[in-house]
């Protein structure tokens, strides 16, 4: 409706001063043409610069999110640096029982922060304040303008147990290849082990079947394999604290 107010001013001012017989008329019409094509201008500034007929409206929504880490004994959240590794960050996260990644918004309205806390269950609470109209008048007045629910701000806060860890892009990188080349390691120290214990095996009795031999090779197996899995998990926290040591980006 502004933009009809608008086009109707200039038509009445054009129209006013030329085209009207005399100049009683060309005057009042004129000067009517001026008062609404000035009147629309300014509320379209006042809208545009001031939000004039709005006000702010902030909802909050709250959902489950789990770990991006493919491991379940790492709850792990990361995020990529943008100019400032302190304090400029997209975070890429996945919601629960998703396996979609999702990412926060990357712009100067959208702020995010960590919040840990006795909880059990990690949740991405977003709180979203955007401009809306006063009433349906300021609404249909605006309706052609394109301006509706403009974002004013948006606030992410990832409310994360205590057990959760927190690395950059590249930091959880090196971590990966960390953890895959001491795994390899691992792997063939188990290997090695139980090929031993089956070698003692057949020296100790040489008289041994195959299918007891397969039995003693699985039983060193399964310990080995224990033993292995106890040394991981004890790594695990040594391993996260580097990986946090390393640059961000």
């Amino acid at each position: 409706m502004i933009l009809i107010l608008l086009l109707l001013g200039i038509l009445l001012f054009i129209g006013g001063f030329l085209l009207l017989p005399t100049k009683r008329q060309r005057f009042v019409g004129g000067g009517l043409g001026f008062i609404v094509l000035v009147g629309a201008a300014t509320l379209m500034i006042g809208n545009d610069n001031w939000h004039w007929g709005m006000h702010q409206e902030t909802t909050t929504q709250t959902t489950n999110i789990a770990s991006i880490s493919p491991s379940k004994q790492v709850n792990l959240l990361i995020y990529q640096p943008i100019r400032q590794a302190n304090k400029e960050r997209v975070y890429v996260y996945r919601l629960a029982n998703q396996s979609k990644r999702r990412h926060t918004a990357a712009n100067v309205k959208t702020h995010n922060q960590l919040n840990y806390r006795d909880v059990s269950q990690a949740k991405l609470q977003t709180k979203t304040t955007r401009w809306h109209y006063n009433n349906a008048l300021w609404r249909d007045l605006f309706s052609w303008t394109g301006h509706h629910q403009t974002l004013v701000k948006r606030q992410n806060t990832f409310i994360l147990p205590h057990s959760w860890t927190t690395l950059s892009v590249r930091q959880a990188k090196w971590l990966s290849q960390t953890v895959a080349k001491q795994e390899a390691t691992v792997k063939a120290k188990t290997t090695k082990a139980v090929t031993a214990a089956v070698i003692a095996a057949k020296e100790a009795q040489p008289n041994l079947t195959q299918q007891q031999l397969k039995q003693i090779q699985q039983k060193a197996t399964r310990t080995a394999q224990q033993q292995a899995k106890q040394q991981a998990a004890n790594g695990l926290a040594r391993l996260l604290k580097q990986a946090q040591q390393q640059p961000a980006k």
